[in-house]
Order: structure tokens, then C-alpha cells, then sequence
């Protein structure tokens, strides 16, 4: 009797170990394909445009209330119409290192070949570019109230 106890005992722990193992399997699985679908990635031949520039800000205005349009407002519509990514960044070592409070860089992330869709070779808006830069101009508008952001830029290709 005591031997089918024990025995009994042992199909049951195998039971729940195999339960649990499947549990851990699959929870590992999600996990993965989690990871893989939320990582990004950034195709060869796409575009890197680094901007960087200074902001000149209008009386009475500050940098947070610049900036907090800028990114709220006028970003979003800009990447809906050229279909790009945009995000500030901010230099902390090397020759782009932000040197003033005013200081600002903003990275353009292009699938390959979505830039020259609307920008010439010279770097000037096309035809597409200036129709999609005159549905800007109400935002464009709105935040020349606030200031100006005058820039230069490199755009580096993913080799």
C-alpha cells in the first residue's frame, strides 16, 4: 500500500513538473516573439538626417514652451505627410556636443529612398516636397510665434 503511495505520489509530481515546464516553454516562446516584434530595426539604405541647430526664441517665450509645440504639434503632422521619423537628440560628447540652452538636433530616420521623393539632390523640396511644406504652413505659422529653429544637416546612408 505504502509503495502505491509513493509511486502515486511520483506521477503526480512528473504531472506537474511537465505542466509546469510547458508553462515555462511557452511563456519563453511569447517572450521571443515579443522581443521580435516590438525591435527596431533600421534597413540598409535608409536615411539619417542629422539636424542640428539653434533656436531663436520670440519675447516672452521659453525653450520648454518651443519645444513642447514643436514636438507635439508641428512633429506629428510633419512625419503624417513625409512619412519619416523624427526625434530630438542631444549631444554629449564630440564636436556636436550641445553647447547652449538653445542648442537643438533632431534626427530624420527615412526608409530608403523616401527622402527623394520629396527633396531634390541639392537638398531643395520638389514639387511633392513644397505641396506637402504648404499644408505645414498653419503649424509652420503657429510656431514662428514662438521662434525660429535654424539648423544644418548632414544625411548619413545605412551601408
Amino acid at each position: 500500500m505504502e509503495q502505491k503511495i509513493v509511486n502515486s505520489s511520483k506521477t503526480l509530481n512528473t504531472q506537474i513538473l511537465k505542466q509546469v515546464m510547458k508553462k515555462i516553454l511557452l511563456l519563453n516562446a511569447l517572450l521571443l516573439i515579443s522581443t521580435c516584434i516590438f525591435a527596431q530595426t533600421i534597413k540598409k539604405g535608409s536615411l539619417l538626417g542629422l539636424h542640428k541647430g539653434t533656436v531663436t526664441l520670440n519675447e516672452n517665450v521659453t525653450m520648454d514652451q518651443f519645444k513642447k509645440y514643436y514636438f507635439t504639434n508641428y512633429v506629428p503632422e510633419f512625419t503624417k505627410l513625409f512619412k519619416v521619423t523624427l526625434v530630438e537628440v542631444n549631444g554629449v560628447r564630440g564636436a556636436d556636443v550641445k553647447k547652449s540652452d538653445n542648442d537643438m538636433a533632431i534626427l530624420f530616420i527615412f526608409e530608403p529612398k523616401a527622402r527623394d521623393k520629396y527633396f531634390e539632390a541639392d537638398g531643395k523640396l520638389n514639387k511633392l516636397g513644397d505641396e506637402l511644406f504648404a499644408k505645414l504652413k498653419p503649424y509652420s505659422d503657429e510656431l514662428a510665434k514662438l521662434g525660429k529653429f535654424t539648423s544644418t544637416y548632414t544625411d548619413w546612408e545605412i551601408q
